[in-house]
């Protein structure tokens, strides 16, 4: 008798059978008969029931094996694409790639191509439509749900995740760039087949310290109080005169404990971040004591609950600590830092007037001091970024301006407000330059809406920062000192720097959609809208103005550091206009001029100044890889003493069959070791600070 364990048993082994012939029968494909019909079809084998009943050939043809429609297999495909149109044209370089494929091929019965569809080896965009006159610019996506997810939690020598969101091409771990950001000409290079990549050889890091030895060294056996003091002197000095915040006064007083530090460890890290500024404006790349001071704040951030405390205090080292962080090439935290900074300062109501309040002169004009110092950081950082400002309408803020004064004219002491002076004070920059973003945020706003701008709008658009210009006092436009010494140089410089960066930042989208058509193979040749032309050679004004206003300050005045950074942020995007130009028109009767600003741009990164800035040296060989084709073709067999005129381009780059010969060898660029052109640009030694 069987056991019930063994019927048990046999049963199950039956059930596992009869599931693995439905496994394998769910495997084998319909017939083609029954897949016709969309009726169920038994699989057998060679006739199934269907065929047999009608009396129809049983046929069994493979699955069809699609590509996935994912953008990872995409890229893999363009990826591997490049590698082979890179091998090919190797193998046959000079000519035309599709009519060597068709050679190859055998292809000769098919209709020849017109000079309209040709297109070259480095241009792997499909052909497209032309765009019409409000295109927006291309955004660059991260091909993950989470891609914009950042983290800057560590500070590595050389970090170049840059804080003038200029050279992070690729969104993925860098946050979101917008529109105005620095970076969309490359990304717009990119979008349209320029070539971008550069092998692991192209990149020459600096040498950067290995560990903290200056650090060990001077805080460790300097007396007491001597570096701290040296390094507020060097804030006071080099970073105070474009940002007052902070009253030099009642700060050098509570340092040295002659007057109360208030609110505890907000002022603990009020003063180390003064620090981490005065030791950043004083040192260079290979410098890491300023990062000491600033996890010394950091610390002090971590023992005080931000979120549950408010002060002035806290608002200015917040405010300070956003610019820090920027610079220091943490982009994001420092726009959190000033978010932070901004609801605090509007949960103080810094950004109101209270006549009835019987507090001091000093206090009131502290707390616009601050509100406006919070108002121009943070408008400049949303344009720097291209990101939305989220400040109140100026209908909402009442708080009075910022008083043109001399710094020893308002005391704690004072009873009677002094007048206002006529020349220039440490506070005539941070009054036009809110009176600036005041007049021009909603003209940013603007631009980074939808529908984007037409040229009729880009040009009315003009008119408030017509009326900032107009405004401005007379030592702003004609300033009295002409001599190295002169203290406002760097405020009243950067001033126009930033005046013209937007009218360029409001041209571009215009110049960059042509230069999209330009770029696009199949465009078709429409008439050129004047308006259009006009909003592009005024771009390029003003993008000229700016070179040269810096080449101007280079060679007249001392260059601190940070006037580096400001120069290089504004030099950057100005200098790729004429690329920009260059490389789409390059038979243009101005391509001479052109050339003559580009090389005016690499003299400047050239600066002495710059000699230990990575990010400038990093600039310096993207606008070499960009120009290296046009100056190759301008400079190659030419007699002595004659502008390169170009005229041996064809109508575009991207045509010209010599144009794949001029980058590196296949052999560099398909190494499996190489680097995309965002992670070159980023590339550093990875020496972490601890």
């Amino acid at each position: 008798m069987t056991s019930t364990r063994d019927s048990h048993s046999y049963a199950v082994s039956i059930l596992d059978v009869q599931e693995e012939n439905e496994i394998a029968n769910m495997a084998i494909v319909q017939c083609d008969e029954c897949r016709l019909r969309k009726s169920k079809c038994s699989k057998e084998k060679p006739t199934c029931a269907q065929c047999r009943q009608l009396n129809k050939e049983c046929k069994y043809s493979p699955k069809i094996t699609r590509s996935p429609l994912t953008r990872q297999h995409l890229t893999y495909v363009e990826d591997r694409l490049q590698a082979f149109e890179t091998a090919l044209g190797r193998l046959f370089p000079g000519g035309d790639l599709d009519a060597t494929v068709r050679s190859l091929m055998h292809d000769h019965e098919g209709p020849k191509p017109t000079p309209s569809s040709k297109s070259s080896s480095r241009h792997s965009t499909p052909a497209k439509t032309e765009a019409d006159r409000t295109e927006p610019a291309p955004e660059a996506l991260p091909q993950q749900a989470d891609g914009f997810d950042w983290t800057e939690n560590k500070i590595t020598v050389g970090d170049l995740t840059d804080g003038m969101a200029a050279l992070s091409i690729k969104p993925e771990g860098t946050g979101y760039f917008g529109a105005s950001s620095s970076v969309v000409p490359l990304r717009a290079l990119l979008k349209h087949g320029f070539d971008l990549n550069f092998p692991v050889g192209s990149a020459k890091p600096n040498a950067g310290p290995e560990g903290v030895p200056l650090k060990s060294q001077l805080l460790n056996t300097a007396p007491s109080g001597v570096i701290e003091q040296a390094f507020i002197d060097a804030f006071f000095l080099n970073y105070h005169r474009s940002y007052p915040f902070v009253h030099e006064a009642t700060f050098r007083a509570q340092f040295y404990e002659q007057a109360t530090r208030r609110h505890g460890q907000a002022w603990q890290i009020l003063l180390n971040t003064i620090l981490a500024l005065g030791a950043w404006s004083v040192g260079d790349d290979n410098s890491d004591l300023d990062i000491t001071f600033y996890q010394e704040a950091r610390g002090h951030l971590q023992r005080v609950s931000v979120f549950e405390t408010g002060n002035l205090t806290l608002v200015q080292a917040l405010l300070l600590l956003s610019n820090y962080a920027q610079k220091r090439n943490k982009p994001n935290t420092g726009w959190n830092f000033l978010g932070l900074a901004v609801r605090m300062a509007m949960s103080l109501g810094l950004h109101k007037e209270f006549p009835g309040w019987k507090i001091s002169l000093l206090q009131k004009e502290m707390r616009r001091r601050l509100w406006w110092g919070v108002f121009i950081f943070d408008s400049g950082a949303a344009k720097t970024f291209g990101r939305p400002i989220l400040l109140p309408e100026e209908s909402v803020m009442d708080a009075k301006p910022v008083l043109n004064i001399q710094d020893d004219a308002l005391t704690a002491s004072t009873t009677t407000l002094p007048p206002e002076v006529n020349g220039p004070t440490i506070y005539s920059g941070m009054i036009a330059q809110a009176r600036f973003h005041l007049l021009t945020n909603s003209v940013y706003q603007r631009l980074i809406s939808t529908p984007p701008l037409t040229p009729e709008e880009t040009r009315s658009l003009q008119k408030p920062l017509e009326e900032w210009y107009n405004g401005l006092p007379d030592y702003f436009k004609q300033p009295s000192f002409t001599s190295e010494s002169d203290p406002f140089a760097l405020v009243r410089n950067r001033l126009m720097w930033r005046h013209w960066n937007l009218r360029v930042l409001l041209y571009r989208p215009i110049l960059l959609r042509w230069a999209s058509r330009r770029w696009t193979p199949s465009s078709s040749n429409e008439p050129e809208d004047p308006l259009e032309a006009e909003c592009r050679m005024l771009c390029l004004r003003n993008a000229r103005l700016t070179i040269s206003s810096i080449s101007d300050f280079m060679s007249n005045y001392l260059c601190t550091r940070i006037g580096a950074w400001y120069m290089l942020y504004f030099l950057f995007q100005a200098g790729v206009i004429p690329i920009i130009l260059l490389m789409t028109d390059p038979t243009s009767t101005d391509a001479p001029a052109w050339l003559q600003d580009i090389e005016a741009t690499k003299n400047l990164l050239l600066h002495p100044s710059l000699s230990s800035n990575r990010l400038a040296a990093r600039c310096l060989q993207v606008i070499n890889r960009l120009c290296s084709p046009a100056y190759t073709s301008a400079t190659a067999d030419r007699p002595p003493g004659q502008p390169p005129i170009l005229m041996q381009f064809p109508d575009q780059l991207f045509n010209d069959p010599a144009f794949g010969a001029m980058f590196p060898d296949v052999d560099q660029e398909l190494n499996l070791g190489g680097m995309d052109f965002s992670d070159w640009v980023n590339y550093t030694p990875q020496a972490e600070f601890p």
